[in-house]
């Protein structure tokens, strides 16, 4: 069974669309994952690579600086740079992905790191609060 990971992050750059030559589609995204602060503040790179009509959907909504969720599989890949020397890539086969955060149109200057899901009301009426003397259950 293979390993999934999921990754909340700020879009580094615009989504990079591309077809490979058997006409299938391609999205590629660049997420920073920081841990730490401070000196010992790590950034981590993650290339993530969504195919089909998901990959299509996200280059057309997502932006550079668009908050995002990925899950996917991680891999590591090894390259040689053109120097000669090896490199290595992390990397994830996205599966599923979802937007985080305000619409892209509202971002402006405002704040743009998540924010929590509105509480739900309960047509039952069992969130108000209890009137005083009340018995509570």
């Amino acid at each position: 069974m293979p390993a999934y990971i999921t990754i909340t992050a700020r879009l580094a750059r615009d989504p990079e669309l591309r077809e490979t030559p058997h006409g299938k589609s391609i999205c590629e995204l660049t997420l920073p994952n920081d841990t730490g602060y401070g000196d010992n503040k790590l950034t981590t790179w993650w290339r993530a690579s969504i195919w089909g009509k998901r990959g299509e959907n996200a280059a057309k909504y997502l932006r550079k600086g668009s908050w995002v969720t990925v899950t996917g599989e991680p891999s590591l890949r090894k390259y040689s740079k053109k120097d000669g020397t090896e490199g290595s890539s992390l990397e994830v086969n996205v599966h599923d992905w979802g937007f985080c955060g305000p619409k892209p149109e509202a971002q402006g200057q405002q704040d743009r790191r998540p924010k929590p899901a509105p509480r739900a009301s309960r047509p039952d009426g069992w969130n108000r609060e209890p009137v005083q003397g009340d018995i509570p259950f």
